[in-house]
């Protein structure tokens, strides 16, 4: 699996709002470009958004037609300039028979029936113990009359988001810490790459050690820097997310082929 983790203080530049939800949007688009399956928030006391971030995440990772179940909130009133992800599981709403989709339980008959939104009006049954307002992915059996059955997708089908402690994260293993005054990724670390992998972030103020340090955690893990020879001054967190996982996307399948 691969994860990215960032602070809870990554927008701390940041004032608008407005802003803000498209930088996380950006983020969402990195992940998404890059096969990332998990983003995990780590608190940072300086600046908790924690679930400010989280909730515009998982937004943007929600097929349209089941943003609808999402309840309204204040962390969610600019989402509409969020860039589309455009991933496997934001299907339309046509429905062809034998694709994989995400529905959402909307009721359970007496007899343990669930009903599945999938993105049209008729709602779908389903054989299965998820709860009321669940999230599901299911195979499309049948258009008329609808049948699904739960599935699980071969292809990428999105990320999902926790909310952490830096020091837990530390104690994974296949964690890579990104720093500039660390070294430079090589073809050799391709082998780091056949685990499990989680790259930690920094915030724009202050780096993955100055965070740890402050926070009386001792850090432990590989640490690369995947902007040797910056042109610039500060590299920003959206950016550094977008370069370390072109660099990791392209070593992993050198790892491949």
């Amino acid at each position: 699996m691969l994860s990215i983790a960032i602070p809870s203080s990554a927008l701390i530049n940041e004032n608008d709002p407005k802003i803000k939800t498209f930088k996380i949007g950006l983020i969402a688009r990195a992940c998404a470009i890059f096969r990332v399956e998990e983003i995990v928030i780590y608190r940072d006391p300086k600046l908790n958004e924690s679930k400010f971030i989280r909730d515009v995440l998982e937004y943007a990772e929600t097929p349209q037609y089941l943003r609808k179940y999402i309840p309204i909130k204040r962390s969610l009133r600019y989402v509409g300039v969020l860039p589309p992800l455009k991933i496997p599981s934001h299907k339309p709403k046509l429905l062809k028979v034998g694709e994989i989709r995400e529905g959402v339980i909307v009721d359970v008959a007496p007899d343990g029936t669930r009903w599945v939104d999938v993105g049209v009006k008729a709602l779908a049954p389903l054989k299965s113990n998820a709860k009321r307002g669940a999230r599901v992915t299911v195979r499309v059996c049948s258009k008329n009359p609808l049948v699904v059955e739960e599935a699980k997708p071969k292809e990428y089908w999105g990320y999902k988001v926790k909310i952490s402690e830096l020091g837990d994260l530390l104690k994974r293993k296949g964690v890579v810490i990104t720093s500039r005054r660390c070294k430079t990724p090589s073809l050799n670390d391709l082998k780091s790459l056949k685990t499990d992998l989680t790259l930690i972030f920094g915030s724009p103020e202050e780096g993955v050690f100055e965070i740890a340090e402050r926070l009386g955690v001792k850090v432990r893990g590989m640490c690369w820097n995947t902007i040797p020879m910056q042109g610039v001054e500060t590299v920003r967190l959206e950016e550094a997310i977008f370069a370390t996982l072109s660099i990791v996307n392209y070593l992993r399948w050198l790892n491949e082929v």
